[in-house]
């Protein structure tokens, strides 16, 4: 379903059509993101990319849709098939690394901001990360919720739409639809990541 099925449905499900509610849809659809964004962290939201280490540079900064990091690895721009994952410090052990022998590589993630150590300009970074859930709007009317399990969009502006016009029952039956669905989503990414032939141990 596209942005305006979604919230087409949603006003069929409320029975409303005032200004006052139409006026505020884009508000509850970011609302509806961000608790999504809380709550998922699955297969489709992650996405790789690279950043090229600089001279003497330790802080980078990171994608704008960066929600959480999968996976870390660096790797020589001579031979970008050898690659080394790097080990996550804390800020306070990261200070204690910095000026003093390197022994692997290092990386912490602060006022959103990767800090890597040792800086090394012939170096790339390369990130796999989870990221935010694109906006749902009139001009970008699709996104991989939308289109897979549009129901959690449905479901989620019900609830701000009940909470908008003080139904407070009616807010509960639907938040409870909108858990329950993006459980839902989060165990067949579960099956999906897992199903298939069991791993076996080959005897040489």
């Amino acid at each position: 379903m596209n942005y305006q099925e979604i919230i087409d449905l949603a006003l069929v499900y409320s029975d409303r059509q005032d200004t006052a509610l139409l006026s505020v849809m884009d508000n509850f659809l970011r609302i509806v993101e961000s608790r999504v964004n809380r709550q998922l962290s699955i297969q489709k939201q992650v996405i790789r990319t690279s950043l090229l280490m600089e001279e003497n540079k330790e802080y980078y900064g990171l994608p704008a849709d960066f929600k959480a990091l999968r996976d870390i690895e660096t790797y020589s721009v001579e031979s970008p098939q050898n690659k080394s994952t790097l080990y996550f410090r804390t800020p306070e052990q990261m200070n204690a690394i910095e000026g003093g022998s390197f022994v692997g590589s290092y990386y912490n993630i602060i006022a959103n901001q990767l800090h890597v150590l040792p800086p090394n300009p012939a170096n790339m970074i390369e990130i796999a990360y989870y990221r935010k859930l694109p906006a749902l709007t009139s001009t970008d009317s699709h996104n991989w919720i939308s289109d897979d399990n549009p129901d959690v969009y449905v479901f989620g502006l019900m609830v701000e739409i009940s909470s908008f016009v003080k139904d407070a029952e009616a807010a509960r039956l639907w938040d409870s639809r909108f858990i329950t669905s993006v459980k839902e989503v989060s165990m067949d990414d579960a099956v999906d990541r897992w199903s298939g032939t069991p791993l076996s141990m080959r005897l040489l």
